[in-house]
């Protein structure tokens, strides 16, 4: 006996020899009702909608007859010495154009108008593109080229296509327009690319810039630089220290014309070796510098004694703006030794996010990282861990160590951590940013600030906004309040 062929098909001889008969014998499975409804439901759903079909070959017509070839134009555009034969119809859809032609103005009756284009950034192929959108929706956008374009959409008030443009922009701010981008968004009131520019510059200042010696540091502008500095969300690598050296790279680069990251044993001997003993922020050269100086958080900047050897070394920044900031932080030592300072507890999220000292690392692998950011932190080593998902910190208090820890059984310590990933532009593709925590730890402690997405690809950039003593503000406010109540107390 053969093997049935049909097994595993779901056919059994049966079936087919009954299948073959009534199909000799004309009987057909007879339609119920209900098939009769099913099929009504279905042929009722699809026809319930409008169905939107577009003419292509009507909107090419009009673009290639009316626009391209200017077949029956009523009006001739001089622009950049160029003719475009033209429709009013069409032209109208330009608020510039409604206003000329609607208006008493003398090019409303004129059949050949001139346009002074003033603005440098407007080119012969922006004009062509842009009075080409008002024949047809389909607008090719080529972001090496899309300034012009913005810069010509926004002289004649075309908010749709400036909508389009900004579209685009955001899409592919990267490290080659990244700077353009920004310029354009400056001059042309484009906030929503403006801010999407600084968020990249935030990311990426210290994460690429700092990193890539062919990157042209010295065309970022003194105030774009002046607004990543002051930034509470800047991603720093290392502590505020880094972001002082990658200043002093900057200005070496914009004092000596150049377009690449420096040798660092360069950048140190160019304001060592100077003759002149006046701060360089204090000469005619630095004074420009001087808006985005006063944005480093110098509390944070003389946490460690090789800082200020460099710092006094180098003498950009005038010991004037050093000398309180240093009494202040001597003066928080002595409250911690006397234990009066335990650290932050009750401060604003404003005011932490404008003293924090700002960290950051870049995690490579997937793993475990452990770290410690260095520097003297008040008697606190915080231990830094980050692990498949999560953030923590850790109060680490080896006994080798004690004589530099604080004895005190509990410190406070606000922290905030951010983690992103970024794509191949250096944009953002994930983020997540932890509350304003307020954590109080006590010898050997560990405290989880955050959990991520663990799926993510690395490398990932952890950036970590830490404040380990009360702001002096506070500190003040609770002199004052202190001393009141003294008064008040001796005076009963």
């Amino acid at each position: 006996m053969y093997p049935d062929s049909t097994m595993g098909l779901g056919f059994s001889t049966e079936n087919i020899v009954e299948n073959v008969t009534n199909f000799v014998t004309g009987r057909k499975r007879k339609r119920t009702d209900s098939d009769d409804e099913e099929m009504n439901k279905c042929i009722e759903i699809a026809l319930r909608p409008p169905k939107k079909k577009k003419l292509h070959c009507t909107e090419n017509y009009i673009y290639k007859a009316l626009f391209l070839e200017g077949q029956n134009s009523d009006v001739t555009v001089c622009a950049l010495g160029k003719e475009h034969h033209l429709h009013r119809v069409y032209l109208y859809q330009s608020p510039y154009f409604a206003s000329m032609f609607g208006g008493s103005w003398l090019e409303s009756t004129k059949k050949y108008i001139t346009i002074d284009v003033v603005d440098p950034a407007i080119t012969l192929e922006s004009l062509h593109v842009v009075f080409g959108s008002l024949y047809n929706s389909d607008v090719t956008l080529n972001p090496l080229e899309i300034v012009p374009i913005l810069a010509t959409a926004t002289m004649f008030q075309m908010d749709g296509l400036i909508d389009l443009c900004t579209e685009v922009m955001m899409e592919t701010i990267n490290p080659k327009t990244s700077l353009d981008y920004y310029n354009a968004s400056c001059q042309y009131g484009d906030r929503k690319l403006q801010e999407a520019c600084i968020r990249w510059f935030l990311v990426n200042l210290m994460t690429h810039y700092y990193n890539h010696s062919n990157m042209e540091l010295s065309t970022i502008p003194i105030s774009l630089m002046a607004k990543l500095v002051s930034h509470p969300d800047l991603f720093a690598i290392q502590t505020e220290y880094s972001i002082y050296v990658m200043l002093k790279c900057w200005i070496y680069s914009m004092q000596n014309d150049k377009n690449e990251w420096p040798p660092i044993g360069n950048v140190n001997e160019f304001f060592s070796n100077r003759t002149v003993k006046t701060p360089f922020l204090y000469t005619a050269d630095g004074r420009q510098y001087i808006s985005v100086f006063q944005h480093l958080r110098l509390q944070n900047l003389i946490t460690h004694q090789l800082d200020i050897v460099f710092l006094l070394r180098d003498n950009i920044i005038p010991k004037s703006w050093l000398t309180p900031v240093a009494l202040q932080q001597w003066k928080n030592v002595l409250r911690v030794n006397q234990n009066e300072e335990k650290g932050p507890s009750n401060v604003p999220d404003e005011l932490f996010l404008k003293e924090s000292i700002r960290c950051g690392r870049i995690l490579n692998s997937k793993g475990r990282h452990v770290w410690r950011w260095t520097g003297f932190n008040f008697g606190m080593d915080l231990l830094m861990i980050a692990d498949e998902n999560t953030v923590s910190i850790k109060r680490n208090h080896r006994s080798e160590f004690e004589q530099l820890l604080s004895f005190q059984t509990t410190r406070h310590v606000a922290i905030r951590v951010t983690v992103a990933q970024l794509n191949e532009q250096k944009q953002i593709i994930y983020t997540k940013q932890s509350e304003i925590k307020k954590v109080s730890l006590w010898k050997g402690q560990e405290a989880v600030i955050m959990t991520f997405d663990g799926n993510l690809e690395y490398p990932l950039i952890l950036s970590a906004n830490i404040l380990y003593i009360t702001p002096e503000e506070i500190q003040n406010q609770n002199d004052e309040s202190q001393q009141s109540t003294e008064a008040v107390n001796t005076s009963e």
